[in-house]
């Protein structure tokens, strides 16, 4: 699959700062029904392509030169692989067995060497153990703006030896091969003026024998004339004169494959301007094609597309990029197409679809900077994904409680309109159902708590300056009970602060307010007189000094500071601060006994972020055990703290962009190498609870990320 240098078809870094000593056995693995994403990487371009002689796809990503592998494990997981610095500066790169030796090379079209001016075509030959020479660069022309960036390698001159064509600035270059993975000087086989890096793919078009070229012209650099043109190939190396089609204009994303079950070679072409709209142009057989056809499929600017089985019927289905699938009928036509997440930090460079686990199935890999995404198709066309409900008005935060009586975890979320009440039905396959919904505007991230002592969970909401207290009746529905005014807003904790059995709230906004025992509060006082010049950003409370008593932790991102408030058991807080650094900017912080000695612990995520696991000393003061750090150039990452693999030691989930990163605990505070998950496109909040009817004591909960989107991901935790 090739690619242009604005894009095409073939994470958000998550690094653990410090892994910690070595440990004697790694905790054991949890299983989820979700995407994988594979974090920890710097990518331009990915491709898949057999590294090792295994005979196992492995993932192949690169980012300047510098190739960063995946080794795959045979059922459609990776782990890490080597690494190799190569002497190219490539945007793509595709990976093929050059010399015959069964392990793939690299063909990076680009600059090289290193840090040199000079465009042309650097070969990479594997080693056979996951690493790559530096390689040979073979210069195209001698025009230092020659901006090569797309490639497709096959045998154009029918010597039985791989050539390569690249586009470049100026057009079309071949490079002819010798064997051995080595190349002919370059020769311009299509001149064309500011062609620049469109992308290109080859097939035999007109049943000749010979493979010609398709290759893609992006109207914005190419004097309006926008379209694609078609080269018929001599068989020779050589071409000729172009064959231009018009639609789609400033095309991008080109696909040559049958597109109709037993037809003949066809091309599919979208592009930025034709937004969700791929052209189809369906071939003879002997080099003519119909007038355009078209399939609304979402091609997001200059992203790619792949024409593939992926349902295995038998019949050419298309595949885009983001990544959407319109499944064909086999007589040309085909169904609305279906969508699915992926990682998209910084936008999706790339996709590749291919037989992962060897099993005959296609499955789908997607690149982004900061992450590669992996689909595993489950059968007839469906990818594992997490499981989603639709919500009205999206959803932001989420808390959790059994609000009907069923023995069944339900799920709180507040929407653009309100709160909404999803209601557990035990079930893996549909974990919930819509409930009652409270219409409330600008309803903030709520609360559940028993406020008055029925054994009945409640809701308390911030809402417009004022805390709402909703009283459950006990069969998933809501009556309101009072409003207090919180005049400086904030996110809300609940906990018996002053040990009378009662819940007090208190707030990020500086407010601590006893309860009543009935749904109803005194008037809030300050937390601290003196609080800081800026406001706290987030709250968090739990037993910071092992007293058995409610404690308090805020953050303060202008000071870089996180304030521990020790309950002083007389209805007030002795104040603390810990100084996190100069460049930190703490947000959201979660506290829980990481390590078992009975003090509650915090994580803290940066603004900017990242985050920091701090272990209490017993007396309010927290100390830096190790850094997580989060996708870059993204603002605050969201945490949850759960134990998801059974072994009683708490784990910590950190969702940033549409990855939740999971860190396996070790019982000293430490963790192993993340393991990444997808959820929806726009999560909001990240939560566990115990949804697909196992026990509630059996210690295998599911993630919950409510979205801003429309709904809410479940990931059903698959563990034994």
């Amino acid at each position: 699959m090739t690619r242009s240098s604005h894009g095409g078809l073939a994470l958000a870094t998550y690094l653990l700062a410090s892994l910690g000593t070595a440990r004697a056995a790694a905790p054991p693995t949890p299983n989820f029904l979700a995407r994988r994403d594979y974090t920890g990487l710097d990518s331009n371009w990915m491709q898949v392509g057999d590294i090792n002689g295994d005979g196992i796809p492995d993932l192949i990503a690169d980012f300047g030169g510098y190739i960063q592998t995946l080794l795959g494990n045979g059922d459609g997981t990776f782990s890490p692989g080597p690494s190799t610095h190569t002497a190219a500066a490539a945007l793509s790169f595709v990976a093929t067995d050059l010399n015959g030796d069964g392990t793939a090379d690299l063909v990076l079209p680009g600059t090289g060497p290193l840090g040199g001016a000079q465009f042309g075509v650097t070969i990479s030959l594997g080693n056979g153990d996951g690493t790559f020479q530096t390689g040979t660069f073979y210069p195209a022309g001698t025009n230092p703006n020659e901006d090569l960036a797309d490639a497709v390698v096959v045998d154009f001159n029918n010597d039985g030896n791989l050539d390569v064509a690249v586009t470049g600035t100026s057009g079309v270059w071949l490079f002819t091969g010798k064997g051995g993975g080595t190349f002919n000087p370059g020769v311009l086989v299509f001149a064309k003026s500011q062609l620049g890096g469109g992308q290109i793919a080859a097939a035999d078009l007109n049943g000749d024998g010979d493979l010609d070229l398709v290759v893609a012209l992006l109207s914005g650099n190419r004097m309006n004339e926008g379209g694609f043109v078609v080269l018929f190939g001599n068989g020779d190396g050589t071409f000729q004169a172009p064959v231009a089609f018009h639609e789609p204009k400033n095309t991008g994303a080109l696909a040559v494959g049958a597109l109709t079950k037993g037809g003949h070679p066809s091309i599919a072409a979208a592009g930025g301007a034709a937004g969700g709209t791929v052209y189809l142009y369906f071939g003879n057989g002997a080099g003519n094609f119909s007038a355009p056809r078209t399939v609304n499929l979402r091609v997001p600017s200059y992203e790619g597309l792949a024409i593939a089985d992926v349902n295995g019927d038998g019949i050419p289905d298309l595949v885009s990029t983001g990544v959407g699938i319109a499944f064909g009928k086999g007589d040309g036509t085909f169904k609305k197409a279906v969508y699915y997440t992926v990682e998209g930090v910084n936008g999706i460079s790339n996709a590749v679809v291919a037989d992962l686990r060897n099993d005959g199935r296609m499955d789908i890999v997607t690149n982004s900077t900061y992450a590669i995404s992996v689909l595993l198709n489950q059968g007839k066309g469906k990818y594992q994904d997490g499981n989603w409900t639709a919500v009205t008005g999206g959803a932001g935060c989420g808390t959790a409680a059994d609000y009907n009586g069923d023995g069944k975890p339900d799920l709180a979320v507040n929407t653009s309109q309100g709160i909404t009440i999803l209601l557990g039905t035990g079930k893996a396959s549909a974990p919930y159902t819509v409930g009652a919904s409270i219409p409330l505007a600008n309803a903030g991230c709520l609360v559940t708590g028993d406020l008055n002592g029925d054994g009945i969970p409640d809701l308390l909401v911030p809402v417009n300056g004022t805390m709402v207290a909703y009283l459950g009746n006990g069969d998933g529905t809501f009556a309101e009970k009072s409003t207090t005014a919180t005049p400086s807003g904030g996110y809300v904790v609940l906990a018996d602060f002053n040990h009378d059995g009662k819940l007090d709230f208190a707030t990020s906004g500086n407010l601590f307010a006893l309860g009543n025992g009935d749904g109803t509060f005194q008037t809030p006082t300050q937390l601290v007189s003196s609080p800081p010049a800026n406001p706290f950003v987030f709250i968090a409370t739990g037993d910071l000094n092992g007293d058995g008593r409610p404690d308090l932790a805020l953050t303060d991102t202008f000071d870089n500071l996180i304030y521990t408030l020790l309950n002083n058991q007389k209805g007030g807080f002795t104040q603390n601060s810990t100084y996190l650094g100069t460049a930190y900017y703490p947000a959201q912080i979660v506290l829980a006994d990481l390590n078992g000695d009975g003090n509650a612990d915090a994580v803290v995520g940066g603004n900017y972020g990242g985050a920091g696991v701090y272990l209490s000393d017993g007396k309010g003061g927290l100390t830096l055990q190790v850094g997580l750090t989060g996708l870059v150039s993204l603002g605050q990452n969201q945490f949850a703290v759960s134990d998801v693999n059974s072994d009683g030691i708490p784990d910590i989930l950190v969702l940033s962009a549409s990855t939740v990163v999971l860190y396996l605990g070790q019982s000293d505070a430490t963790y192993e190498p993340p393991i990444g998950l997808g959820v929806g496109p726009a999560p909001g909040f990240i939560l566990t609870e115990n949804l697909h009817g196992q026990s509630q004591t059996a210690g295998i909960p599911d993630i919950v990320t409510p979205d801003l989107s429309g709904g809410v991901t479940v990931l059903i935790n698959k563990t034994r």
